[in-house]
């Protein structure tokens, strides 16, 4: 069962043993326990405190649970299993184990991809779909395998620089949030930097969008270098009920204007 170990206002922190055989970490937003809940899961590399800005931009009568997913953050960080059915199967046990019959699931970047399988394999779970930053088709991202070739060169302990140009953004965010962002990804250990992007690269899901029976909300930043156009494109086709924003931001969209997602997500979720 969950075992809550502190409280930081209205955000709580617990951990979660899984019957995955991980111990997950997460932050929960307390809010009215009649409303659908709102679960987020943040990027390649990214902790829980990815979706901070947007947790306190919520109307505090909506419970939300941003979790660090399994080698990330402070959650349990394995040698192996970094594939992106492993983290959706994370999201069902946490699910389980917290009592969430159904949510809105949100997810950026890596998480959306899983958010998208999860959306697949357990339609009865999810409430509604948000994908900020999102692909359908990672495996063909030139950007991300020449990425690989960086990673594949790292070492433990990270070098902080190479970590906040990783994690750099298209437009200034306040610059005590990025020290926080650098310091939960400084976290990630080397091995899952490599696992999870392995994961990310063998990701395909065209062929799995029609199976999306949620309501979808796709949300993109017109400046961001990961994920074009195109791919949000190519998930708007392929998930039957869907809708894109373009936002004026880069890849980390909620990082840049956590406001206006946070509004934008709360007309969604209603």
């Amino acid at each position: 069962m969950p075992n809550a170990n502190s409280d930081t206002g209205r955000i709580r922190l617990g951990e979660a043993a899984l019957r995955t055989g991980i111990r997950l970490h997460y932050a929960e937003k307390t809010g009215e326990k009649s409303g659908d809940p709102i679960v987020f899961l943040h990027g390649y590399a990214d902790s829980w405190r990815s979706f901070e800005p947007v947790l306190a931009a919520l109307p505090p009568e909506r419970r939300a649970f941003a979790l660090d997913q399994r080698g990330h953050g402070d959650s349990d960080k394995p040698e192996g299993r970094y594939a992106v059915d492993d983290f959706a199967e994370d999201l069902l046990a946490f699910m389980d184990v917290t009592g969430l019959t159904e949510a809105h699931v949100v997810g950026h970047s890596m998480g959306s991809i899983v958010a998208q399988l999860f959306a697949v394999l357990h339609p009865d779970r999810v409430r509604k779909l948000i994908l900020i930053s999102s692909a359908s088709s990672p495996c063909e991202s030139k950007i991300l395998r020449d990425f690989m070739r960086s990673v594949e060169n790292l070492c433990d302990p990270l070098d902080r620089d190479f970590v906040r140009d990783f994690q750099a953004t298209s437009n200034p965010i306040p610059a005590d949030f990025m020290e926080t962002i650098v310091s939960e990804s400084m976290k990630t250990p080397v091995h899952v930097w490599r696992a999870a992007l392995e994961g990310i690269l063998q990701a395909d899901h065209r062929a799995l969008l029609s199976k999306v029976s949620a309501p979808a909300f796709i949300a993109w930043g017109n400046q961001d270098e990961m994920f074009t156009r195109k791919d949000q494109e190519e998930i708007l086709r392929g998930i039957p009920n869907a809708v894109l924003k373009v936002y004026e931001t880069g890849h980390g969209l909620h990082w840049e204007k956590p406001w206006e997602f946070a509004a934008d997500l709360e007309r969604f979720a209603r």
